[in-house]
């Protein structure tokens, strides 16, 4: 297999894209590649210093439109309806491209500003969110494709549909277990998405990335268990992993690669999928299961009070 680097990311010339958590790892590479092949790019942020840093990396890397900041906490629900409105009015509601990246690896237990557990809040439900507000912005665009982030430790990830409310409350914490869940509901839902997308005749298209085993910042507030547990997966993590920019190279080929198609699932191509270029990722039965994604969909339309649409928009 030829390798596919950021040199291969077609021009973006005339297209908008939005990237969540862009102020570090994945998501600042991802933000500067896009702008540097001529995107108009949105950065999103929690932190209004972290933001403005991470912008003027964007900025130095743009050759063409100017890149945006708008401030958004995925674990407050209010800050998602403030982004999505900012957003739409700021691209003049014309997006290409969402590439949902934020999100949190194994915290200790702690609820969202809106009372859900928070790795569930910000990996599933304010990205669920923040792509229904969007939708009317892309979905009629020719090309448009929206990303959902996943990981390989998906298929660890169990939830019984019958306990979804007891296990988002967070009964019986566990920081890893939960990751785990979390990610493969992003990939649930990013498979509910290109079902809906398809029934309502839209242009965009739904997918999902991996990256592997990347160094980012995600690990850096983990919950391990003991000091000597972090201190020894961090040492392994910086001598093992892969770069942030190799981890970007997945979520860049879902965003741009010519030939991708709506429902695909892309990752490293090394061994167990760690490192290596992009190419086509493994997936769990859970993810591809009806009962698991309609128990999803539910809980999202509950819990943030943003619809499905149910004709195209």
């Amino acid at each position: 297999m030829v390798p596919w680097t950021d040199d291969d990311v077609p021009d973006q010339t005339g297209r908008t894209a939005v990237v969540t958590g862009a102020t570090s790892g994945l998501g600042l590479r991802v933000a500067e590649v896009l702008a540097s092949k001529g995107a108009r790019v949105v950065v999103t942020s929690r932190d209004p210093a972290r933001g403005a840093r991470a912008l003027k990396r964007v900025q130095d890397a743009s050759s063409d439109e100017g890149p945006e900041l708008v401030m958004l906490d995925l674990g407050s629900l209010g800050s998602v309806r403030a982004a999505a409105s900012a957003i739409r009015h700021r691209i003049n509601d014309r997006l290409d491209i969402v590439v949902n990246n934020a999100g949190v690896m194994a915290p200790k237990f702690q609820y969202s500003a809106n009372g859900i557990e928070l790795q569930w809040a910000t990996n599933v439900f304010g990205p669920a969110a923040l792509t229904r507000l969007l939708l009317p912005a892309i979905v009629d665009v020719p090309g448009s494709r929206i990303v959902g982030v996943s990981s390989i430790s998906h298929f660890a990830g169990r939830f019984d549909p019958g306990r979804l409310d007891a296990d988002i409350a967070g009964e019986q914490y566990n920081p890893f277990a939960y990751y785990a869940r979390t990610k493969l509901a992003a990939l649930l839902y990013a498979r509910e998405l290109e079902r809906h997308l398809r029934r309502t005749g839209a242009q965009t298209v739904s997918l999902a990335a991996h990256p592997g085993w990347s160094l980012t910042g995600i690990g850096t507030n983990a919950d391990y268990g003991s000091d000597l547990a972090k201190r020894v997966m961090t040492g392994v993590t910086a001598r093992v992993a892969q770069s942030a920019a190799s981890g970007a190279l997945p979520l860049l080929y879902a965003a741009t690669a010519p030939g991708v198609r709506g429902g695909q699932y892309f990752g490293p191509n090394g061994v167990l999928e760690l490192r290596g270029g992009p190419a086509r990722a493994a997936r769990s039965p859970s993810s591809r299961s009806d009962e698991l994604g309609t128990a999803l969909l539910r809980a999202i339309d509950e819990l943030t009070g943003v619809a499905r649409p149910a004709v195209r928009v």
